[in-house]
């Protein structure tokens, strides 16, 4: 089968490579469908995230039961599948406190020998699932292979975000960072009643498709953000703040952002340390959270696609075979002003 590779240099390849098997009884094989780049991939390629070269990319994607290891019980060949971003155990302390994106075990699709030395990536044609049973969530009929890709990552990160936040009905919410993480943030702060979501950006497409879910856009190119912020809450700032970019200026902003006793919730990854005026803030009370985002999510946020209450598939805005994935990288790597997401198809 073709996969795209990691090698040498910053440099990405589309190579032949052996179809995964059956190793163990509790295994399935999914026939990719459709797998998305997300911007991870690009930290890996860049050298950001420690990966070994020959690694397949990619951990976002949907596909179909191929074949399934005879323990299985709640799959069979056909069945529609939207996968998780890791593999976890359900076993070990971390699992059973409901915090599987910190599994003992854990590994991450397209993770190396590093992250996930039991899993190849998902930009590919196959890939071997283990623990299906467990980790795999069914999609349904009328949910669109479009909107059932970014279940696992992009919408599950997003809605993570902001239960971190815990908001509370008729809160007002800013998300600072309207690239996909960020519009799945602004799609699933509206499932916790709040009375008005702010998206914070400097990209006009971004912020129209956030205005699109919902949002009230604000242009931080057009002056300062958390002043208009405070001013569209009479001073206050936001009840609940989330950080999806990963920049340390922005970060400064979310700080000025939020209201006394208020949350701050960080889903960004930085590639540098950042500088915390604890100082400042140590009698501000407000509440930091931060981690790796929650990856269980898939049975409680497919409803809300099969409903029609959320869609994803909006965020698609180039999608390339998966032979041209060279090209759709240098895309979605270059053109953030047109590109929000971009999908290989096998």
């Amino acid at each position: 089968m073709k996969a795209v590779l990691l090698k040498e240099n910053q440099q990405i390849a589309v190579e032949e490579v052996r179809e995964p098997e059956l190793l163990k009884n509790t295994d399935v094989i999914i026939k990719i469908v459709k797998s998305a780049i997300c911007g991870s991939d690009i930290h890996i390629k860049e050298g950001m995230i420690p990966v070994n070269t020959g690694t397949i990319m990619g951990h976002e994607f949907m596909g179909v039961v191929e074949s399934v290891g005879s323990d299985v019980a709640r799959f069979k060949p056909g069945d529609r599948v939207s996968a998780p971003p890791a593999v976890w155990c359900g076993a070990c302390p971390a699992c059973k406190r409901g915090q599987a994106q910190y599994c003992e075990t854990l590994n991450i699709w397209g993770g190396g020998e590093l992250l996930g030395p039991d899993l190849t990536g998902a930009q590919c044609g196959y890939v071997r699932m283990p623990n299906a049973d467990l980790c795999l969530t069914p999609v349904p009929d009328n949910v669109s292979d479009e909107d059932a890709v970014f279940v696992g990552d992009v919408f599950s990160t997003g809605y993570h975000a902001v239960c971190s936040g815990d908001i509370q009905t008729g809160d007002t919410v800013a998300i600072f960072g309207c690239g996909p993480i960020g519009l799945g943030a602004v799609a699933s702060a509206w499932q916790f009643g709040p009375s008005q979501v702010l998206a914070v950006d400097m990209m006009e497409n971004r912020l129209a498709l956030a205005e699109k879910y919902g949002a009230i856009p604000i242009n931080a190119g057009e002056g300062d953000a958390a002043e208009r912020i405070r001013e569209m809450t009479g001073g206050q700032g936001a009840d609940v703040v989330v950080e999806a970019i990963g920049n340390p200026a922005a970060f400064g902003s979310v700080l000025k952002s939020v209201r006394r006793g208020g949350a701050v919730s960080i889903v960004g990854l930085f590639p540098t340390p950042i500088e915390f005026p604890i100082h400042e803030m140590s009698m501000y009370g407000i509440r930091l959270n931060m981690g790796l985002a929650g990856i269980t999510y898939g049975p409680r946020l497919m409803p809300l696609l099969e409903t029609g209450r959320v869609s994803m598939k909006e965020l698609i805005t180039h999608t390339f075979p998966l032979e041209e994935a060279v090209k759709a990288y240098e895309v979605f790597e270059n053109s953030k002003d047109q590109c929000m997401k971009v999908i290989l198809e096998p």
